[in-house]
């Protein structure tokens, strides 16, 4: 520590402390020259293996130890400097759906006890998920480098326990695995990701920013179906979400975010969003759709929050069509005011004589620091006070209709339950899991 002339020891501990905060979340490995190997020292306590354990079940216990996504995620910044700006900061959530993932397919891997359709089908899931990774622009050296990493680190958290038929069966996985993950991405057309420029931004209510870019060349997607987006507010972190339009030549795009507390993206996306910055578009994903084979029932769709986005996008979709079958929306949120798409709602409905709006919300009144807002247009229905499922499920079962969910995990939940509860069959319904 370098002392500064005339300053006592308690200051220079001071200000020593001061810059140590400062740089304490700085990762300075990439400057320093040297590689830290994560798995040098061996663990004092690692993972027990049981030869008794078949090799695919011990792999998967090894995944499941709560050490492994920390190790990970710095064997992988280790192994590539690549990884550093594939993964967010935080790869904890990434590397936690990756451990899902891969236990799922070793899992089913071992209980298919070689029948080429159970394999087949961990396969087909592989070129899917490959696809949808495409926009990564992984090159096969980032392939091998995972697996490398990936290698590493269970074999240390197994210290002892590492053995040849755990490598084995480790190596002729990850190569079956990746290989269909590259074949996945190979099948896409057109480019693996679209550049968009913000154009507007509105704030209807505190907590939800309405954001409508246009794309550098058009992106075609179905309604009611989500892009990867990636944006700079949070870098490395790749969000989900559904335009609220139908896709258009001109490239129009419009997201509805709410800010999560808690979430990867959405408060920094809701805060620093503004005109002119630049987000990043990838393959569309999605099965949440209107079902027009005869014969054609009629649908129910309820939306909760800035759910409503992809259900709108359909509505809007459904307004080129002559016929449309007839559709009742339920419209939910905690407070009057955050039903803040119900102007837009009801201009559609006022030309659409088949769609009916009913909004819900839980309380009554606005709360004090929400501030001023519009007063909510009428709509046939008067608003209802309670629950998105309570309101739905007081209305019947619903069980001759069409139904589509768009909300946060904890509405599409209990929205299901209830439905299910009440007599609506499983197979009517339908959502895209957030």
């Amino acid at each position: 520590m370098v002392r500064i002339p005339g300053e006592d020891a308690d200051d220079a501990f001071s200000r020593a402390t001061d810059v140590e905060r400062l740089v304490s979340d700085i990762d300075l490995a990439p400057y320093l020259g040297r590689a830290a190997d994560p798995t040098a020292t061996p663990l004092t306590d690692p993972v027990p293996v049981s030869t008794a354990t078949p090799p695919l079940l011990a792999l998967r216990d090894l995944l499941a130890d709560p050490r492994f996504t920390g190790l990970f995620a710095r064997a992988l910044r280790e192994v590539d400097p690549d990884f550093r700006e594939l993964f967010p900061r935080d790869a904890s959530g990434v590397l936690g759906e990756f451990v899902r993932a891969m236990s799922w397919a070793l899992e089913t891997v071992e209980d298919a006890h070689g029948d080429e359709a159970e394999v087949a089908q961990v396969v087909e899931f592989a070129r899917h998920l490959g696809a949808d990774h495409r926009k990564l622009e992984l090159s096969p050296r980032h392939h091998q480098r995972f697996g490398e990493a990936l290698t590493s680190t269970l074999r240390h958290l197994a210290g002892r326990g590492w053995d040849d038929r755990l490598a084995t069966t480790l190596g002729t996985a990850y190569r079956a695995l990746s290989t269909a993950l590259q074949e996945g991405a190979a099948t896409g057309q057109g480019p693996a990701r679209v550049g968009a420029t913000v154009v507007e931004v509105l704030r209807p209510t505190r907590d939800v920013v309405v954001v409508r870019l246009i794309s550098d060349v058009m992106v075609d997607y179905h309604p009611g179906q989500y892009l990867s987006v990636l944006t700079p507010y949070t870098p490395g972190v790749w969000r989900r979400l559904s335009p609220s339009i139908p896709a258009n030549p001109a490239g129009q795009i419009e997201f509805h975010v709410r800010d999560v507390p808690g979430g990867a993206l959405s408060g920094s996306l809701v805060r620093g969003v503004g005109v002119g910055d630049r987000w990043v578009l990838a393959r569309p994903l999605g099965l949440l759709e209107v079902d027009r084979t005869e014969p054609v029932r009629d649908v129910l769709m309820v939306a909760g929050g800035t759910g409503i986005a992809p259900l709108r996008c359909l509505l809007l979709d459904m307004m080129r069509h002559g016929f449309n079958p007839r559709v009742h929306l339920f419209y939910g949120a905690r407070h009057p005011g955050d039903l803040y798409d119900l102007p837009t709602l009801v201009d559609l409905a006022a030309t659409a004589p088949w769609l009916t709006i009913q909004p819900v919300s839980e309380q009554d009144t606005d709360p004090w620091w929400a501030g001023a807002r519009q007063e909510l247009p009428r709509t046939l229905h008067r608003r209802q006070t309670g629950t998105l499922v309570d309101a739905v499920t007081g209305w019947g079962s619903w069980a001759d209709r069409q139904v589509l969910l768009s909300g946060s995990p904890e509405m599409l939940r209990a929205t299901v339950r209830g439905m299910v509860a009440v007599g609506t069959p499983r197979e009517n319904i339908r959502y895209d899991r957030p």
